[in-house]
């Protein structure tokens, strides 16, 4: 069989879930030699793996013969065991065979106890600065931090840690009102939102997407990042956008399929305050919350706020999304101007994890 520094090959065994086959696409990606083998499999996963290799089940006394045979001809050197059980028995196999082959990762159970130990640790570091932003106001316990952490992770989104604690803490006195997010991606922020506006009994959530390319691509922006746009396709976003929202209620949230500027026009029109693909969301027509978070060219950012920021409320938030921005400036100078003119209204204002947030004392003009 060779010894390990010879031996080139990773076994996956048994490769029949989703981590064996994130393991071997990223394996391959990085030129990896991975050999694939399974006890027990379906018609779904061998139709995947047309290259997989049967193996008895461990305790079959067939086993070991099968197993070593299979080591050898294959000349593997490293062993990967995504299932808890296979693991604990690999590990005390390998030992007493004095095998020269490196069981690779940690036991799917000590890697479910680890992550969960940090986010915990995220969500103890992060609920200071929850309660700090809440202000006198109860906020969330330190599981419901993690829980939303632990959620929010999952949907692929650019909103940081410090930025969604501070969401949390701000949405404890936003004011009853409509909960409205401007740029909704994947749906990171939208989850979140969407939680602490029934969390805290503030309103229904309205999220505004067009999912296009041609709204999307920021101009005033380095070329780079105008590109990337191209990488998307926007019926997977749109589509996985609604799929992140499956776990929440569906009758206080809509989306309008729109650029900013017609969906305000929908949102402004009195009988059109109700609309959703599934049910009926009623909005006041009155803002308690506005994330913007759209196309950040100068130009479009100041449209979003002359449009929307009229319909706040006293003691409601603007989130301005990416004041702090290493692709351009216009949410920097959108905010500033608004911190210079509507200073006299403004009860609050800081920044956290790259976004302006700020609380009207009076309505913004």
């Amino acid at each position: 069989m060779g010894d390990a520094q010879t031996a080139r090959a990773t076994l996956v065994f048994p490769a029949v879930n989703e981590a064996a086959e994130a393991y071997v696409t990223a394996a391959r990606a990085r030129g990896e030699e991975t050999i694939c083998a399974a006890s027990v499999t379906d018609g779904e996963i061998a139709g995947v793996r047309d290259d997989l290799h049967r193996l008895p089940p461990i305790y079959d006394e067939q086993f070991s013969e099968t197993f070593l045979a299979l080591a050898a001809a294959q000349s593997v050197g490293r062993l990967f065991c995504p299932v808890a059980s296979v693991h604990d028995f690999m590990a005390r196999f390998i030992d007493s065979q004095n095998l020269a082959i490196e069981l690779i990762g940690q036991s799917p159970i000590r890697q479910q106890v680890e992550q969960h130990r940090r986010l915990m640790a995220r969500a103890r570091r992060l609920l200071p600065l929850v309660e700090h932003c809440a202000g006198p106001v109860p906020c969330l316990s330190l599981l419901e931090v993690a829980g939303i952490l632990r959620q929010a992770s999952q949907i692929y989104g650019e909103s940081n840690d410090d930025k969604l604690a501070a969401m949390m803490g701000i949405m404890a006195s936003a004011p009853p009102g409509d909960v409205i997010e401007i740029g909704a991606l994947m749906g990171r922020s939208a989850f979140v939102l969407l939680y602490l506006a029934w969390r805290y009994r503030v309103g229904p959530v309205l999220t505004i997407d067009p999912w296009r390319a041609d709204n999307a691509v920021q101009r005033r922006s380095p070329q780079a990042l105008q590109t990337l746009v191209d990488e998307w396709d926007f019926e997977v976003m749109r589509e996985g956008f609604f799929v992140n929202m499956v776990p929440l209620r569906a009758d206080d949230h809509s989306h309008l399929r729109l650029p900013s500027e017609e969906a305000f026009a929908v949102y402004a029109q009195d009988s059109a305050r109700t609309y959703s693909a599934s049910s009926k969301v009623a909005y006041s027509g009155q803002i308690a919350a506005i994330h913007i978070d759209g196309n950040h060219d100068h130009d479009l950012v100041g449209k979003d706020c002359r449009l929307w920021l009229g319909r706040m409320l006293p003691g409601s938030w603007l989130i301005l999304d990416d004041y702090i921005w290493a692709h351009g400036d216009g949410p920097y100078r959108v905010g500033n101007d608004l911190l210079r003119e509507q200073g006299k209204r403004i009860a609050r204002a800081f920044v956290c994890g790259k976004a302006l947030f700020v609380q009207w004392q009076h309505e913004p003009r």
